[in-house]
């Protein structure tokens, strides 16, 4: 095989397994809500830098903030913005993460830290003391893990669907190394090129968070395909093992990676049953009450057989 065709042949393998990566929404603004209150739309500026969201919903509400995957943008969750029931409970805010949408496109920042650190204003925008919860996709779900740990006192709970969580499974694939490259990464689409600088850099954020997963202290559900293949279902292992904090796993057998899109009832049900928790436990978990972390466990292995995790199996197609 000669050089230019093992590139040629390399460019395209590139595109296969990275648009296994393009999320299957609409991205039409003029259809996502045709028939349909569309949301408003803000921003703010922060360290220079314009972040900007999508919000439905009244506001005096208990906040939900929605993360989303990488590529990405508010997109992602239009369909949540639409959604009758939440919007009857709920401010719901679906936020272009730093470097996607109309928040200063291509300055990516793949640092979740400093990500957590220009998103933190939007949890300013909860009134009710029991703080934002926030619902993360994908890549979004280690970011909203992060900005618990960074803001406790102003996240009350966490809905996280197919998470990359687990730093021992984020091992960069050969198609990530290869889209490095210039020698073909000319060839990659813009979003798929920001989305691999993401994936090549998350390992290490992951790293960096471990030590952090024992202090935080907001209630978790979290969301988890069996055929997800590209993110491994085992990251709910990790968190069964990790999470110190009352959690709930709920595993879909058959489904993917895109259940987000897929069966958003189920979303739709946890993010409720999470709304729900904060409202009847009010005192255990508002701001001011907030308990402190549970003592690290001496033996994680067996973590998942405590009172305060729960495992739950769900039918479903991908």
């Amino acid at each position: 095989m000669t050089k230019a065709l093992g590139i040629h042949m390399g460019v395209y393998w590139l595109w296969v397994c990275l648009w296994g990566c393009a999320p299957p929404y609409e991205t039409d603004p003029a259809k996502l809500f045709d028939g349909r209150a569309a949301p408003s739309f803000h921003e703010y500026t922060i360290d220079d830098r314009n972040i900007h969201y999508a919000a439905a919903g009244e506001t005096g509400r208990p906040l939900v903030v929605f993360l989303h995957g990488t590529p990405g943008s508010w997109k992602a969750f239009a369909g949540y913005l639409a959604q009758a029931e939440l919007v009857e409970q709920a401010r719901l805010i679906a936020v272009d993460r730093p470097g996607f949408g109309k928040s200063g496109y291509k300055a990516l920042l793949p640092s979740l830290t400093r990500q957590a650190d220009l998103l933190h204003p939007l949890l300013d925008l909860e009134t009710t003391g029991c703080g934002a919860i926030l619902v993360g996709h994908s890549l979004g779900a280690p970011l909203a893990a992060r900005m618990a740990m960074e803001y406790p006192e102003k996240v009350g709970g966490l809905v996280l669907v197919a998470p990359s969580i687990d730093p021992d499974l984020e091992d960069p694939r050969w198609y990530n190394h290869l889209a490095t490259y210039r020698a073909v990464n000319w060839a990659v689409p813009t979003p798929l090129i920001l989305a691999n600088r993401e994936v090549m850099a998350l390992q290490e954020e992951l790293r960096e968070m471990m030590p952090l997963w024992e202090t935080m202290s907001s209630p978790v559900a979290l969301i988890q395909g069996e055929k997800d293949t590209l993110v491994m279902p085992a990251n709910a292992d990790f968190a069964e093992r990790m999470v110190q904090s009352p959690l709930k796993v709920v595993r879909i057998p058959e489904a993917g990676h895109f259940i987000l899109w897929e069966q958003p009832d189920i979303i739709v049900q946890e993010i409720l049953a999470m709304l729900h928790l904060l409202q009847q436990n009010r005192r255990e978990l508002c701001r001011r009450d907030r308990p402190a972390p549970a003592p690290v466990d001496p033996d994680p292995g067996k973590r998942s057989a405590h009172g305060s995790h729960s495992t739950v199996e769900a039918g479903g197609v991908d």
